[in-house]
């Protein structure tokens, strides 16, 4: 009779662990943003540039593309918003072709799957990046919209969905 061997245990012990890792909230990097002044702090991560990148809503889209703010991150990035509530953030996925950043509208991130939100004591939002996805933060209030791209890397290796 041949035993068999449940890892279920291990593999469930091994998924916690990964969620449960300790977050560096030390910012990399951090922004009042121009239209909402919602405060936006990078950490858990290297950053790896802060320039502009080229976007565009879709693949058939005749709208010339526009250039919209990115950063450029290696490992697992954490994207802390302050003065904003949930229900105000918008996260999507963007699709990487060569040089041009696309809205990728088959399906959102999904919450602790691609990402972990969790509201903090001081009540900012905190998102960790658990996926290598390249996401868009659109942040939208009663003073105006704005959007971040945050492009993810890990041991180059980068992703689109």
């Amino acid at each position: 009779m041949k035993k068999s061997i449940c890892l279920a245990p291990l593999c469930l012990a091994v998924l916690v662990g990964c969620m449960s890792a300790k977050v560096d909230t030390t910012p990399v990097w951090s922004e009042h943003l121009p239209e909402t002044g919602v405060q936006m702090e990078l950490s858990n991560c290297e950053l790896l540039g802060t320039e502009d990148v080229y976007y565009t809503l879709d693949r058939d889209s005749s709208d010339p593309w526009v250039q919209k703010p990115a950063l450029q991150t290696k490992g697992i990035p954490v994207v802390t918003l302050q003065g904003v509530s949930q229900e105000e953030v918008q996260l999507r996925f963007v699709e990487n072709i060569d040089t041009l950043y696309l809205y990728y509208d088959k399906v959102l991130p999904q919450p602790d799957l691609d990402y972990i939100a969790t509201r903090q004591e001081d009540g900012s939002l905190q998102y960790r990046l658990d996926t290598v996805y390249n996401y868009e933060f659109v942040i939208a209030t009663q003073a105006g919209t704005d959007t971040m791209i945050v492009t993810c890397q890990r041991d180059g290796i980068s992703k689109n969905p």
